[in-house]
């Protein structure tokens, strides 16, 4: 964003700076031709005085003396054009006298008409500045006299009032885009870091505040505005965290209670209730493992631990080994490992948690039999851990809804647990910048991937 203001700005600046520059050369060039055509005026004057008085007769001689004189001190070439528009007489013989130019402004002379001034000449154009005066006598027009002066030392002047108008042309540009420049850091530079913070409180750092900087007195406001907000949030969050985790902590002893109420019933039950009382010990179980996972839920919430370099295949291996046991009960083949060396920047327990959560289910919904494949991969400065079994899946619109709290499809009912598990894995991946994506199979099974930041793409950005 800075790069493209500074290049919108720049580029208005150009336009301005030129818009000013170009006139202005111009304007410079035509005063010098304008002193140097008034200077040949005054000068023809005098000629023009003796042609009036010796255009006819002896004098005549003395005329282009005069002419060829004022040609060698001058350098500029003089001729004395008849009524009829011919050379009459002419400091030299040169082809120019018949030019367009030259006639036009002899036969606006013969008219009795005064000279004009003539098209600028720029230091490029290759021409001859021409200056034509009537010679009368009595008021009536017996000639035209007119000069050729050479255009090189205009041409030369111009060049220079061009080099030195481009040069403090870019001087200037350069100074304004500079100030520019400054004045773009300062409006930008808080909507950078509010920027900043606005992508850090998103991804679950919700301690993330704006730091005090200047700019703009509006963004100032906002800026404040959004440390109060966030503050706000944080806090709803914080009592919502704690009172998860608090009402999991008092729930407990009460529930002990209940289960070794539980556990004693059992040996004073008539024979016959031996199936509601299994029945009401496995409630109480399922009971407490959803407080288990609610304490578990409130810690991956609150972000708890400090992140870390870890080893993810490592991990990976570990945990494989660990489930390697009950996924040999169930008689399911596991596909994975060993794993290339892979590093990320976690908290320790996230990965390792995240990975039992998901392993947990691949091997509860996988049937006797059944496989489950665990693949580690580098996808750009990503690392992806998917998971696949070859369970019953889950439908199109079941896929948006796995990770909500408490949510199981209404087909996996009668399948133990709480609907927790990946959405504590996906509040633990999303503090460090990770996430978790679900696929079905077209045959079937279902595909969990673990994705998060490599080890080298965290430390750029943390």
């Amino acid at each position: 964003m800075r790069a493209r203001l500074r290049a919108v700005i720049a580029l208005l600046m150009a336009g301005v700076v030129t818009a000013l520059s170009v006139p202005l050369a111009i304007s410079r060039i035509d005063v010098g031709q304008q002193e140097l055509l008034t200077h040949r005026r005054d000068e023809l004057r005098g000629l023009v005085s003796m042609a009036e008085a010796g255009s006819t007769g002896g004098g005549r001689g003395s005329l282009l003396a005069e002419f060829r004189r004022y040609e060698r001190v001058h350098d500029v070439r003089v001729a004395l054009f008849d009524p009829a528009a011919g050379v009459r007489l002419a400091s030299s013989d040169t082809s120019r006298w018949a030019d367009a130019d030259v006639r036009a402004r002899v036969t606006r002379a013969l008219d009795g008409r005064r000279d004009i001034a003539g098209p600028l000449v720029l230091p490029w154009h290759d021409r001859d500045l021409v200056v034509a005066e009537p010679v009368t006598r009595d008021g009536a027009v017996l000639g035209a006299l007119v000069t050729l002066s050479p255009s090189d030392e205009l041409r030369r002047s111009g060049a220079v009032v061009l080099g030195l108008i481009a040069v403090v042309a870019m001087l200037t540009l350069a100074g304004c885009v500079a100030v520019a420049s400054r004045i773009a850091s300062w409006v930008l530079r808080p909507i950078e870091q509010l920027d900043h913070a606005a992508h850090e409180f998103g991804s679950g750092r919700l301690a993330t505040r704006v730091a005090a900087a200047g700019g703009p007195r509006e963004l100032r406001r906002l800026a404040g505005t959004f440390n109060v907000m966030a503050a706000r949030v944080e806090a709803a969050i914080d009592r919502e965290r704690r009172f998860v985790a608090d009402a999991s902590h008092q729930l407990r002893n009460p529930l002990g209670a209940l289960r070794l109420r539980i556990d004693q019933l059992e040996f004073a039950l008539r024979p016959g209730h031996e199936e509601e009382h299994d029945h009401v010990r496995r409630e109480a179980e399922r009971l407490g493992r959803i407080l288990d996972d609610l304490l578990r839920l409130a810690r991956a919430d609150a972000g708890v631990g400090e992140p870390a370099l870890v080893e993810v295949s490592g991990i990976v291996d570990e945990r494989l080994f660990a489930w390697a046991p009950l996924a040999r009960n169930r008689r399911i083949t596991v596909v994975g490992g060993p794993h290339a060396t892979a590093h990320a920047w976690l908290e320790p327990t996230a990965l390792s948690t995240s990975l039992d959560v998901v392993l947990d289910n691949a091997l509860k919904f996988t049937p006797r039999g059944g496989t489950v494949t665990i693949l580690l991969q580098r996808e750009g400065a990503e690392l992806a851990l998917s998971v696949s079994d070859t369970g019953p899946g889950l439908e199109r619109d079941e896929l948006g809804r796995v990770t909500d709290r408490f949510w199981r499809s209404p087909r996996h009912q009668n399948v133990a647990g709480t609907g927790l598990g990946l959405s504590i894995a996906r509040e633990l991946l999303r503090t460090h910048g990770g996430r978790v994506d679900l696929a079905s199979g077209s045959d079937g099974g279902l595909t969990v991937r673990l994705v998060f930041p490599a080890a080298e793409h965290s430390l750029r950005h943390r």
